[in-house]
């Protein structure tokens, strides 16, 4: 039985993958080369949205997809384009 606060259900993945080590895996590298250079809070939203489509099949459903929707909207947000850099 997992723990409800440090390992709940719906977080567990298959082959011993939990969220929580996948989302490590994606934020815990230099970004820096990134095609898409991304600001903390923008590294922020993108952890959000993989943890919320990550658990939506085993908790909140379609809740879950439409806050995963809105941190995907809230990083775009926080995106750098060539087209910002321009207009310094």
């Amino acid at each position: 039985m997992s723990d409800p606060v440090k390992a709940p259900a719906h977080y567990d993945g298959a082959y011993g993958v939990a969220c929580m080590d996948a989302m490590r895996n994606m934020v815990d590298r230099d970004l820096s080369g990134a095609v898409v250079p991304m600001t903390g809070a923008a590294v922020y939203w993108w952890g959000c949205a993989l943890k919320y489509v990550w658990r939506a099949p085993f908790k909140n459903g379609k809740q879950d997809i439409a806050k995963a929707i809105r941190c995907l909207e809230y990083m775009a947000g926080e995106l750098r384009t060539d087209e910002d850099d321009t207009a310094d």
